[in-house]
């Protein structure tokens, strides 16, 4: 009887000892599901706060790119300006030093122009201007003056005699046209229509060019003018 207690004791203290290492166990158990589950929950809370940083981050780069390309373009916009500028004050500068060139130019050529009282005393003065140029031809081969009104070279002489006095050939008489001392020089004299203006005017004749005037004389009046 005593055997029998001893080995059911025996028994229960083994299903005791085998429930509480079960217990133990499914406790173990429990424990490490419960620390993968924090860790997985964890791990996900990381990667959303990761993610949601890696957002706000790219967001600051594209604000920052964004402002950074707007500077760059304001700066690009400026230079563009500036450049412009630059441009539109050289091109005036350059017109400027253009207008003082035409302006030193034509002071150059007025003070190259001789201006003379006459020994003549019907001449108030005497101009001889180094401007004045042939005016053409239209004659060819071997030049010969004439003085004949209907002549081409007559014609020629004429509009270089307009041509020095400044008047129009329509505007003006021809008093009187001759030889100037030589084959090749002729001297003549016009007044305008309305006799205000009387000028005798020395013509030269150059070869293939045409009649050019080297001397011009403003009368004071038409007597002993030839």
């Amino acid at each position: 009887m005593k055997e029998n207690n001893r080995r059911m004791n025996s028994r229960l203290n083994r299903k005791k000892k085998t429930n509480k290492i079960l217990n133990i166990l499914i406790g173990i158990v429990l424990l490490l599901i419960i620390v993968v589950v924090v860790n997985i929950v964890t791990d996900d809370s990381a990667e959303e706060a990761n993610v949601e940083q890696t957002v706000s981050d790219n967001e600051e780069t594209v604000d920052d790119t964004s402002e950074e390309n707007s500077t760059n373009q304001e700066e690009d916009d400026t230079s563009a300006n500036e450049s412009v500028s630059q441009n539109e004050s050289n091109e005036s500068s350059s017109a400027e030093e253009d207008d003082t060139t035409v302006d030193q130019s034509q002071n150059t050529n007025d003070s190259s122009t001789t201006e003379r009282p006459s020994s003549s005393p019907i001449s108030d003065n005497e101009t001889v201007d180094p401007s004045w140029e042939p005016i053409g031809t239209k004659q060819t081969g071997e030049h010969v003056s004439s003085y004949d009104s209907s002549s081409v070279d007559w014609a020629e002489k004429v509009e270089a005699l307009a041509y020095a006095a400044g008047l129009d050939s329509s505007n003006m008489y021809v008093k009187f046209l001759g030889n100037g001392g030589s084959p090749q020089k002729s001297i003549g004299t016009v007044t305008s229509k309305d006799g205000k203006e009387i000028y005798r005017i020395h013509l030269e004749w150059v070869d293939g060019q045409g009649w050019k005037p080297t001397k011009r004389e403003k009368l004071s009046t038409l007597e002993d003018a030839s």
